[in-house]
């Protein structure tokens, strides 16, 4: 059984070294690549390719299979299927050089590099052993334009084929990864990215909202980290393709949206993991200037921690993950309960501090001279009021004293009835002096109150600390001699000045003689 090979060129040759594209169909199955030929050696290749296909006999893998032609009543198996298709790519392209952009890069844990060679059009799987990618001179990532030189492998068990790379060099930036550098150098001289737009997120957001695919696992990871952190949050969600035509749309309306109509404290948008170009819609401008003109914070989770995005460098926030958006945006009832008591602690030692400012205060003033008199004043004031006091207590119990005396030597020579209607009579008289005796005395003792009142309100007033506490100030030489007047001081001398919170010393420069009529 023959290959039926058909070489299709996509494009001409135009120059040593160009890379051209090539179309191949063996036994209709179609492979994109690229290839590199040098000068002279393109026909040879080619036509050795042709006679090698057509004029090869079969393969030993194949011989017993010799009766399976692939019609309908000798059909092929898929394993006889997959073992010639293998044997065709393995052999035809043992060797080749191919260029194209890097997506999808993943370095695994023993040394080997698995990416996606890609162009415009078409994209093949490539891997490289750990003994290959020691020898290479740079480290590769997502966007980077490469020159790779390998052999396809076909693997039998998923009908799969990739390229093995052996050998890589670079060639500079991807067409995305150049527009995505193009597109974040434009935004970040307008100042998109500028931290002074960047805003805080709330401390207990009652409204989260949220823009992604609701078929996503991004969103139900966000919702699962929610509910473990704090149950019962509000989460809005608008439904909107991450990928794709028009999902750039769809996330700019939807983040205009929840922050124009919605009422939302915080806005979350993002996706999960993938390729360049599933994560694109997020470094498209549409996405970048709906998050800019956002009143409402806004988080950006797109992909893992290694992926980066338009969206990230404008967002106020960037979250490794859609789960680490969902963590910073609200915190657990632990950590709110830990932050209360915080506060609380932090509160409770502020009034402690502001208490003990004030007592210093007090003790300060109440040891000035002026303060020191007038506390000597009310005490003299309060001891005089205590004696009156006293003495008015004991004239009155001398003067009840008295008048018993001299009830009872009245009652000596008086009937029993006549001397309890004269008790009685004394004892009203009594009780009416009595009352007139509190009342007069009570009358008394708030008439003291007041003047002693009128004089804490004199002595308020005659304050110096009260004055100074106007503006006024008062002044002194080197000595602690008052400065009254300009004659007092010289030219250049020091004065200290007493305010009513603190001194200040001042040097003498210029001297004024005050005219007493324009004083005010």
């Amino acid at each position: 059984m023959r290959a039926s090979i058909r070489l299709m060129p996509l494009q001409p040759l135009k120059e040593l070294g160009t890379p051209l594209v090539f179309f191949f169909q063996f036994a209709c199955l179609p492979i994109c690549f690229l290839g590199r030929f040098r000068q002279g050696q393109l026909k040879g290749a080619t036509d050795n390719l042709r006679i090698r296909s057509l004029n090869r006999g079969p393969e030993p893998a194949m011989m017993g299979a010799m009766s399976e032609d692939g019609s309908k009543n000798t059909p092929l198996s898929v394993l006889n299927l997959t073992t010639r298709i293998k044997s065709l790519l393995e052999r035809s392209f043992n060797r080749l050089w191919v260029v194209g952009e890097i997506s999808n890069f993943k370095r695994a844990s023993s040394g080997h590099w698995y990416f996606t060679l890609k162009d415009d059009k078409s994209q093949i799987r490539c891997n490289m052993w750990r003994s290959f990618t020691s020898n290479v001179p740079f480290r590769p990532g997502d966007g980077m334009a490469v020159l790779v030189q390998g052999a396809l492998n076909v693997y039998p068990p998923r009908g799969e084929y990739s390229l093995m790379v052996e050998h890589m060099e670079e060639m500079g930036l991807g067409r995305l990864k150049i527009e995505f550098e193009r597109l974040k150098a434009r935004l970040g001289g307008e100042g998109l990215f500028e931290a002074r737009h960047k805003k805080a997120l709330p401390f207990l957001p009652r409204k989260i909202g949220v823009v992604t695919s609701p078929t996503g696992a991004a969103f139900q990871d966000i919702l699962r980290v929610l509910r473990h952190r704090f149950p019962g949050v509000h989460v809005l969600l608008f439904p909107a393709r991450v990928q794709g035509s028009g999902a750039a749309e769809e996330i700019a309306e939807g983040i205009r949206f929840l922050d124009t109509f919605t009422g939302c404290d915080v806005l979350i948008t993002g996706r999960g993991g993938g390729s360049e170009e599933d994560l694109w819609s997020f470094n498209e401008e549409v996405v970048a200037r709906a998050i800019f003109a956002a009143r409402t914070p806004v988080i950006s989770a797109v992909g893992h921690e290694v992926d980066f995005t338009i969206s990230d460098f404008v967002a106020d926030i960037r979250a490794a993950t859609p789960s680490n958006a969902a963590e910073l945006v609200i915190k657990s009832r632990t950590e709110y309960r830990q932050i209360i008591g915080l506060l609380r602690k932090n509160m409770d030692r502020h009034f402690q501090r502001k208490i003990l400012q004030l007592k210093n205060r007090v003790y300060v003033s109440e040891s000035h001279p002026i303060f020191l008199r007038v506390r000597s004043r009310v005490n003299d004031l309060q001891r005089r009021l205590a004696d009156l006091d006293y003495r008015m207590r004991n004239r009155l119990e001398e003067h009840i004293k008295r008048r018993q005396l001299r009830l009872l030597r009245a009652t000596e020579g008086v009937r029993t009835e006549a001397l309890r209607t004269r008790i009685d009579m004394i004892a009203n008289r009594l009780a009416l002096a009595v009352r007139d005796l509190e009342r007069k005395s009570a009358d008394h003792l708030a008439s003291a109150g007041e003047r002693a009142g009128l004089l804490f309100s004199r002595l308020e007033d005659l304050s110096p600390l009260k004055i100074l506490s106007r503006g006024y100030g008062v002044v002194t030489n080197r000595k602690g001699k008052l400065v009254c007047a300009p004659e007092d001081v010289r030219f250049g001398e020091v004065i200290r000045i007493q305010l009513a919170r603190g001194e200040i010393d001042a040097r003498v420069i210029e001297k004024i003689e005050a005219e007493q009529g324009k004083l005010f």
